[in-house]
């Protein structure tokens, strides 16, 4: 609890983060990759083995850009660092750890962004009683200017998250049905995003979702990603998220990964 305190007192960040509740996501991520630390191991070498896989693959290795940095827990940092002139490492936040890893590569930076651009429009729209919904982001080509790769990492499914639990508190108006639509047209503006790009693109995602009983039994199953239809992946693994006991005693969860290297 008091390095929770500490974190969030430390870690610099813009307001609407703070407020949001962006960074508090961050610390909570932190302590759950630590109890779960035996189950997540698989998912987070499949994702770096991939990320890895798709670099090796560029025939331009100038500037690797990552969307979706967190704790850098999925990330082969050494390695991109290595390989690319160049590694710029982006999300609404960066921890105090994670930023000290980074400081020890002369090659790799952190540039605090909303993939999505909609969080802050949205916070500010709270704030001021505004009802409206901010339109996701259609076009990254600005945000990954001079990109040799561009790497969607684990958040395709986590994009609508925080603005959704922001919108249904602060928000007078939208309806459940277009909080809806809305989350979904952010997962599928940033789907359509990364397949207009010219470069190398890497996604990693969840896109279903499978919940367990005690006995191992399916008891719910859905789409994380609002039913985004997606190809084929290239490679695909199961993450035990949630096992028995994390979040809750009766069932687990599991997250079904996919992995596309688009060129």
């Amino acid at each position: 609890m008091l390095r929770d305190l500490l974190t969030s007192l430390l870690t610099p960040c813009s307001p609407f983060v703070r407020r949001m509740g962006y960074l508090g996501e961050a610390i909570e991520t932190r302590g759950r990759s630590r109890r779960n630390a035996v189950a997540w191991k698989p998912h987070l070498d499949n994702t770096r083995k991939f990320v890895l896989s798709c670099a090796e693959k560029c025939l331009n290795r100038d500037r690797a850009i990552i969307l979706g940095s967190g704790l850098l827990l999925d990330v082969p940092l050494t390695e991109l660092a290595a390989m690319f002139r160049e590694v710029v490492l982006m999300d609404v936040v960066c921890l105090p750890e994670a930023r000290k890893r980074i400081g020890q590569y002369t090659n790799v930076g952190f540039i605090e962004h909303d993939v999505t651009g909609i969080a802050e429009v949205l916070f500010q729209n709270g704030q001021r009683g505004l009802p409206g919904l901010p339109e996701p982001k259609q076009d990254l080509s600005a945000d990954i200017k001079d990109g040799s790769l561009v790497v969607s990492l684990n958040i395709l499914s986590q994009l609508w998250v925080v603005p959704r639990v922001y919108a249904s508190q602060w928000l007078r108006g939208p309806d459940e049905y277009a909080v809806d639509e809305w989350c979904g047209n952010t997962v599928t503006s940033h789907y359509a995003a990364l397949r207009s790009l010219s470069c190398d693109v890497c996604l990693v995602a969840d896109h279903a979702f499978v919940k367990r009983d005690t006995t191992g039994n399916v008891i719910s199953q859905g789409s994380t990603v609002y039913g985004l239809e997606l190809p084929r992946p290239d490679a695909s693994w199961t993450w035990n998220i949630a096992p028995i006991d994390e979040g809750s005693r009766s069932f687990s969860k599991e997250l079904v990964v996919g992995a596309w290297h688009f060129r």
